[in-house]
């Protein structure tokens, strides 16, 4: 749009009583000025009064023209794709924030169902086809002339309004109306919401009907409301128990429709500024909430009575119910049958025990009584039998014989007794020594027998203790290094420590020698030994200077006690050789009479069972490991081994 404003001159050449005379009556010199479109203030300022004052120039007919014209896009007043860009959001933000349904004045207080004539759950469909049908019939064209039709309402005859219309002219404007709202969806669910609704719940089932009489009308009443489509039926009592959980499942998440603008509190149309109608819409938001509220509390009110009154879900509930009471008794009777059976058990187990425990009672009182009269028989026999040979036999032959008769078995006793009885005089006396005799041979056969299973049971220690050897030999060689961690782990770990090779080996582990504990018994067996042990001590106090870390150097060697077994092994063969000494100049024969093999034993002993054990109990295994050798003797060997170390020292 411009506006050019030009330079303007007038002139007049005025002629006064006949003289020509110049005379400049205005002259303006005006700047040329550019104005172009600058959005909807500039429109809201320069355009739309220029439009508005137009549009009030011109009748109703034109008015429509110049929309018409608009709309194709004149110079003066086409719309701009931002102008019609803006327009739509402007007109979508207000569809949604819809203020409250106004009716007009022709149709307060009238039925819009009643005026089109179809039912309130009508179709779109339905509502435009009988409104076509109405406007047909009340339409003021196709009304006869000359009836009373023609003749104009008075004033104020139809609703207050003077409007010069006819009564069928005024029903038509209704039928117009009404059809403007029910065919828009917006606007007809504002209107339903607004019609008086019976939002009655029961608060129990009625005597004379059923359940399904009571509250199916009332579903189907609060149907209307559902946003989600089809809503289900309540259905009857022969309806699958399935189809009657989906349609309380659909109540309890019910999606209503119902609009409550009618209870707005402020008309948005009032607003002045943007401001306060904003404020507006906050307040009737905030009452429509409460009522929105309130709607799903009395949907959910509606069903749970319904699901508490109803006889299929109390079916269902008490066979739920039944089914849970017959487990439980089911558990209760297996749990029951489970504790009387293992409570039979136990009380079985307990008899049988009793029992057992009885019977050998039993038979170890019989046992004992079988022993007191085998007792008693073999003492009346050997009483008889010392009287029988009182006279013929000395002293030694009847301390021998009293001796056989201890060791005989009471049948074999009564024999010789009754053979004997049948003798007498030298008889007696020959009898009596060919049966000592005998005795005594065999006696000695089973000492030959009794020695030769010792020799057999000490032959095969040693071949395991040579095999064991052997598999010790077999592996690496122990370097001096080694050795010297050996003997400081025995002196850290001594006799008696739980676990004591297995730390021991671990000790050499953390000193970086891989011996495992087969390797450090087998090497400490070996140099428990005499001769062994002489011959590496002698190497280690010749080469070894104390244990060496390896990688590392050698540390100053510590003097170490010897443990005992060591120091018995190391005076054995000393005392072998003073042994002899000793049984020239008439000594113990306790001390003495010792062989190598039953030397062996002791050490072997002696290693076995430390000073941690009670002397006695030590002793006394000490003694059943040494052959042909008793807990006395044992003790008297060491001692006197003892004595010859001492006697060493101080040597």
């Amino acid at each position: 749009l411009k506006i050019r404003h030009c330079l303007i001159l007038f002139a007049m050449l005025a002629l006064c009583d006949g003289e020509k005379e110049s005379l400049v009556l205005c002259g303006v010199c005006l700047r040329h000025r550019r104005l172009e479109p600058a959005g909807h203030a500039f429109h809201a300022i320069h355009e739309k009064p220029l439009l508005e004052a137009k549009r009030k120039s011109k009748g109703g007919g034109q008015e429509s023209a110049s929309r018409g014209a608009r709309r194709e896009g004149s110079d003066d007043e086409a719309e701009t794709p931002a102008d019609a860009s803006w327009r739509k959001k402007r007109k979508a933000a207000g569809s949604e924030k819809r203020s409250a349904l106004k009716l007009g004045q022709m149709l307060v207080g009238q039925d819009l169902y009643a005026l089109l004539e179809v039912p309130e759950n009508a179709s779109a469909e339905q509502i435009k086809k009988q409104y076509r049908k109405l406007a047909l019939t009340h339409h003021p064209d196709k009304i006869n002339a000359g009836t009373d039709a023609d003749a104009a309402a008075p004033a104020g005859a139809v609703d207050g309004e003077s409007c010069g219309l006819s009564a069928k002219e005024i029903q038509f404007v209704r039928i117009q109306e009404a059809y403007e709202v029910l065919s828009d969806p917006a606007k007809r669910r504002q209107y339903d919401s607004s019609l008086d609704f019976d939002e009655s719940i029961p608060d129990e089932v009625d005597e004379r009907s059923d359940f399904y009489e009571t509250f199916g009308p009332v579903f189907r009443r609060n149907s209307r409301w559902s946003a989600r489509l089809p809503v289900p039926d309540l259905g009857d009592k022969d309806t699958d128990i399935n189809r009657v959980h989906k349609f309380y499942d659909f109540w309890f998440s019910f999606e209503s429709w119902r609009d409550f603008s009618m209870h707005d509190e402020y008309n948005l149309d009032e607003a002045e500024i943007r401001e306060e109608r904003r404020w507006m819409e906050r307040q009737n938001q905030k009452i429509r909430k409460k009522y929105e509220v309130e709607e799903r509390r009395r949907i959910i009110r509606l069903v749970e009575a319904a699901e508490r009154f109803d006889p299929r879900l109390r079916l269902e509930r008490e066979e739920k119910e039944a089914k849970k009471a017959e487990e439980k008794a089911r558990r209760a009777r297996i749990k029951q049958e489970e504790e009387e059976a293992k409570q039979r058990e136990i009380e079985e187990r307990r008899l049988q025990e009793e029992k057992e425990k009885a019977e050998r009672e039993e038979k170890e009182r019989e046992e004992r009584e079988q022993r007191k009269q085998n007792k008693q028989v073999t003492k009346t026999l050997r009483q008889r039998l010392r009287k029988c040979t009182q006279a013929s036999l000395d002293t030694i032959e009847a301390e021998e014989l009293q001796e056989m008769s201890l060791s005989l078995e009471a049948e074999q006793l009564e024999n010789l007794c009754v053979r004997v009885e049948a003798l007498s005089g030298k008889a007696v006396l020959e009898a009596v020594r060919s049966e000592l005799a005998e005795w005594r041979q065999k006696r000695a056969a089973d000492e030959v027998e009794n020695a030769r299973q010792r020799e057999e049971a000490r032959k095969r220690e040693e071949q395991k203790a040579l095999e064991s050897k052997a598999a010790a030999s077999a592996g690496t060689p122990w370097s001096t290094e080694e050795l010297g961690l050996l003997a400081k782990g025995l002196q850290k770990f001594p006799g008696g420590m739980g676990g004591r090779w297995g730390l021991i080996s671990q000790f050499l582990h953390s000193a970086g020698s891989q011996r495992s504990e087969q390797e450090v018994v087998a090497k400490t067996k070996e140099l428990s030994e005499g001769q062994s042990l002489r011959s590496m001590g002698s190497r280690l106090s010749a080469e070894w200077q104390g244990p060496k870390a390896f990688g590392g150097k050698a540390a100053a060697p510590k003097p170490q006690a010897k443990p005992a077994a060591v120091a018995v092994a190391a005076a054995a063969p000393k005392a072998e050789a003073a042994s002899t000494d000793a049984s020239a100049n008439g000594a113990s024969p306790a001390a003495t009479e010792w062989s190598v093999e039953q030397q062996r034993a002791l050490e072997a002993a002696m290693q076995r069972y430390p000073n941690s054990l009670e002397k006695n109990e030590r002793w006394r295994l000490i003694a059943e490991e040494v052959p042909g050798k008793t807990k006395g003797q044992c003790v008297d060997r060491f001692k006197y081994l003892r004595e010859q170390i001492n006697k060493q020292k101080k040597g």
